[in-house]
């Protein structure tokens, strides 16, 4: 090997062995991996880099029948919202469930379709963000370029909502809920007046937890805040969800097909 050989080898090796060195002392403090960056294929160029990416498929960690305050307080029912509640429970325990959307292939409505035990898959736009849900193939666009609903914007399923940034959290307010729908399969009830405030933020690399408040005081005696969590999942892709053959609540032991 000639003078000029070993001089560029030497430093290249020296160089390595530099750039290196921060890496290796990180792994030995037990320091954290990169953050995971989400599904570039997801969001769009002009979306700015200092935006969290929360693009790509998410897959739930924590749905349940229930949705309950992550306080772990009661649920904060109205009088009339604890007898209907009551009411769903001792139908369901004398095997007699009462009428549910879902099982009429109804979409799961907000918040329920927050806390589904079903993937996300999530688009980000500079206008739009937009939320795939494997159930009922239903999907929800939060405006990011409008502060409120427009004027006389009609009810449905799950409403009309807006999302900003604060720091590190998406904040998504959603209104215009119909009351068709329940806030969970356990049949808390809820009315057209709920607002819904959702903020979803990166807990770890691979964890998406979202932080949602139900604020109906035609239903509850105050606001109150329950918890979802996802992980990334990015090779899932979602399935082929079909409902259109008008499913009915399980029938009794007569064979009686119950719907209310």
């Amino acid at each position: 090997m000639d003078t000029r050989s070993s001089l560029f080898w030497g430093a290249a090796i020296g160089a390595l062995l530099v750039f290196s060195a921060p890496s290796q002392a990180q792994l030995r403090a037990g320091a954290p991996p990169p953050q995971a960056m989400g599904d570039l294929a997801r969001r769009d160029i002009r979306v700015p880099d200092s935006v969290p990416n929360i693009s790509g498929t998410w897959l739930s960690q924590s749905s349940n029948r229930s949705i309950l305050p992550m306080d772990g307080s009661p649920t904060p029912f109205l009088p009339w919202a604890r007898a209907f509640f009551d009411n769903r429970t001792a139908a369901e325990a004398r095997g007699e469930p009462l009428f549910d959307p879902n099982a009429n292939c109804l979409p799961s409505g907000v918040p329920r379709v927050v806390a589904v035990p079903y993937p996300l898959d999530i688009v980000q736009t500079p206008e739009l963000t937009m939320i795939a849900i494997e159930v009922m193939h239903n999907y929800r666009i939060i405006h990011m370029d409008r502060t409120e609903a427009p004027a006389g914007w009609p009810l449905s399923y799950l409403g009309y909502s807006v999302g900003h940034w604060e720091g590190d959290q998406l904040v998504v307010v959603t209104t215009h809920l119909n009351g068709y729908t329940q806030v969970d399969e356990e049949g808390r009830p809820k009315s057209s007046d709920m607002k819904v405030t959702e903020r979803y933020r990166k807990r770890a690399p691979d964890v998406l937890e979202v932080d949602f408040t139900i604020d109906d005081p035609r239903t509850y005696l105050h606001a109150w805040t329950a918890r979802a969590q996802f992980r990334w999942a990015p090779d899932a892709r979602l399935a082929e969800y079909v409902c259109e053959e008008n499913n009915r609540n399980k029938s009794d032991a007569a064979g009686k097909l119950r719907r209310n």
